[in-house]
């Protein structure tokens, strides 16, 4: 029975790789931050590790005798410089990696994005961690380079609600888009195969669409037509922080978007385009009809 830390808690796309290692038979130890969530871990027949990412000596106690890690760097609001948390983050995993001799193989939770390195926001610091993780020896790693998260435009309802609008500093070219459960199906494939050799990359892609038509689909749903709207950078700079993000925050999102823009963010993803996952837009839909209804 082989031992897996997996790093993110029971998150959107950790829970289901959660229940499934546990399903297959293995040993499953799960690092959380949150007392609180220990007892929702171990009802799902994992360990509950409590700790914090940013302590380097908890890290490093919590891989010991892993064979397996999955690896990604969480959400980090509470911050007045989020890319140097980000790679304090980075820095801990590959020092509780470095000399570890149980580690055979890690599965990175990245970003599409992730091969430009620099001038992309907060994937600058996924881009690091799959350097610094490529240099480890001894150790095979499979990035997963997952699409923009439909998720993500849930963060839009106010906007939507007040002015009657959607929008970004990008969104006149396709937008490749993504699903937690079709990231946690090809997380948890990769975790127990374990077939891959060396290092290399896996993207995950659900769907396609410009702003405009994710403006339709998601109006269709809530029985409302709306614009998808593309802000200037200092457009969206100026609304992201009227909306309560802090400038750290919200510079980082405009840098993204502006990556996406651009063509670059995508333009490796577009040499390497895997074939679709199987949630469309249209599903995503019926989450946000929710949402807006709630």
């Amino acid at each position: 029975m082989k031992k897996y830390v997996i790093t993110g808690s029971i998150g959107h796309i950790c829970k289901p790789v959660i229940e499934g290692l546990v399903k297959a038979g293995r040993e499953v130890h799960v690092i959380t931050s949150s007392s609180n969530k220990v007892q929702a871990i171990e009802s799902l027949g994992a360990k509950a590790v409590t700790g914090s990412l940013f302590d380097a000596a908890f890290i490093k106690k919590a891989f010991e005798g892993a064979e397996v890690v999955y690896t990604m760097i969480p959400p980090i609001w509470q911050t007045s410089d989020w890319k140097a948390s980000q790679l304090e983050v980075v820095n801990n995993y590959i020092q509780a990696l470095t000399g570890n001799q149980t580690v055979k193989y890690v599965v990175n939770l990245s970003s599409v994005g992730a091969h430009i390195g620099t001038g992309t926001g907060p994937i600058d610091a996924a881009s690091a961690l799959e350097k610094e993780l490529n240099k480890l020896s001894g150790i095979q790693v499979k990035h997963l380079r997952p699409t923009f998260f439909y998720y993500n435009f849930l963060s839009q309802l106010p906007m939507l609600k007040h002015a009657g609008i959607m929008g970004g500093n990008y969104g006149e070219q396709k937008i490749a888009l993504t699903s937690p459960a079709d990231i946690a199906e090809a997380a948890l494939e990769e975790l127990l195969a374990l077939n891959f050799k060396g290092n290399s990359v896996r993207y995950i892609n659900s769907d396609e669409r410009t702003g405009n038509e994710i403006a339709e689909v998601l109006g269709n749903a809530i029985g409302k037509k709306f614009p998808w709207v593309v802000f200037t950078d200092d457009q969206l700079l100026k609304g992201l922080q009227d909306g309560g993000l802090s400038l750290t925050h919200a510079s980082a999102f405009v840098e993204m978007g502006a990556a996406q823009r651009s063509g670059n963010l995508l333009e490796d993803y577009q040499k390497n385009k895997p074939a679709f996952s199987k949630t469309k837009l249209e599903d995503f839909a019926k989450e946000f009809k929710a949402a807006y209804a709630g």
